[in-house]
């Protein structure tokens, strides 16, 4: 089985199309390997009428091997996943969810499909005319190069879900049936199987543990427009669970310090300047961060000016929209020093086709004579 995955993998994406008499929909063939130049030339029209109940001839029609794993030709069946399933992510809107079977979408245009986040949702589009079968998926770890196993004690889970032409239907590989709760932290691999065909996507397992707590944002303040009351909103920041509590209660301070002063851009409210000094801002920084690496904080942001005086200017750069999810990983740890990495997925609405992954995202924590202190901090939003 590990050689048919791997093949798959390496033919990137199968785009597969149903072949179908009244009642049965017989094995899709593939068609010659397109190249990316001639896949991308193509223009294809996608047909949303419903096969006839009293066509009796037998309709054959051929799969088309698409050479851009992110395309969404309109032809065929085509599927994606959601990026990253997380059961530690307590932002999943529902807890009993509702599949959904919809009209086929078009051109990209693409809204709420990430709302649940703990377990895998499969979307498939069907652009045939005729209903198309799904026989089975399988789960494959591209770190350990292994098959996953699912409660049945299969690494093939039979499945026989049928999309109807013209239509978007969800599946929900529920977590009593594929455990994710138990797999390493890591990016995977499902496969689906009509006939002899495999397609496939990749998405992130993150059971990465995390502590938590609340901050209190110095910077990003607002006026209450009933009581005029100066207030602070609160959000949650993260550390990761393999530090000690020390190193995750500076590291968590760390990320709602980056959150409100160097995120997305160079911003100090008035009522700030007003209550505080440049030497107030820089011990602040100083109890968090190195002071080597405070300073380049301060110097790259020009917070502060030569004469020692806040700079007052707005300039937001803004998030990456892509951004999806992260999950720490550790790399190296004694005790003086600590360095550890996210892996970050990104993938946005509009396209949900296209998922990437990046982990060249590091952080460093020594041990000062004042105590652990942040050396680095990658944003990974």
């Amino acid at each position: 089985m590990f050689n048919r995955k791997f093949l798959a993998i390496a033919l990137s994406m199968l785009c597969l199309t149903g072949c179908a008499s009244d009642n049965d929909i017989q094995q899709a063939s593939v068609s010659e390997t397109a190249t990316v130049a001639e896949t991308t030339a193509k223009t294809i029209a996608a047909t949303e009428s419903p096969i006839e109940e009293d066509i009796v001839e037998e309709i054959q029609t051929e799969a088309t091997v698409i050479s851009n794993p992110y395309a969404n030709p309109e032809q065929g069946l085509v599927f994606f996943i959601q990026p990253s399933i997380s059961q530690l992510d307590e932002d999943s809107y529902y807890d009993d969810w509702t599949p959904r079977d919809t009209a086929v979408k078009h051109e990209y245009h693409y809204e709420d499909e990430w709302n649940y986040t703990k377990e895998l949702v499969f979307v498939f589009s069907n652009y045939n005319e005729v209903p198309v079968t799904i026989d089975s998926i399988e789960i494959y770890n591209t770190q350990t190069g292994e098959d996953m196993t699912f409660t049945n004690g299969s690494d093939s889970l039979g499945i026989n879900f049928t999309v109807q032409p013209g239509h978007k239907t969800d599946y929900l590989l529920r977590s009593e049936i594929f455990n994710y709760s138990a797999c390493e932290s890591g990016r995977y691999i499902a496969h689906i199987n009509v006939g002899d065909e495999v397609s496939t996507r990749e998405f992130f397992i993150n059971n990465c543990g995390v502590y938590s707590e609340t901050h209190i944002s110095e910077n990003n303040i607002f006026y209450d427009e009933e009581t005029d009351e100066l207030l602070h909103r609160e959000y949650t920041v993260y550390a990761p669970d393999f530090l000690t509590e020390e190193q995750q209660k500076i590291f968590a301070k760390a990320h709602g310090t980056m959150w409100d002063w160097f995120w997305c851009g160079h911003n100090i409210p008035e009522e700030y300047v007003n209550t505080h000094t440049t030497e107030d801002f820089m011990a602040m920084l100083y109890g968090i961060f190195t002071e080597e690496y405070a300073n380049k904080l301060v110097t790259d942001h020009d917070y502060i000016d030569e004469n020692g005086q806040f700079i007052i200017y707005d300039a937001d750069k803004g998030a990456n929209i892509n951004y999806f999810d992260h999950c720490f990983f550790p790399i190296s740890a004694d005790e003086n020093r600590v360095e550890f990495k996210a892996v970050v997925t990104y993938c946005h609405n509009d396209n949900p086709y296209e998922v990437s992954f990046e982990d060249d995202f590091r952080y460093v924590m020594v041990n000062t004579e004042n105590g652990w202190r942040v050396d680095r901090f990658d944003l990974w939003n």
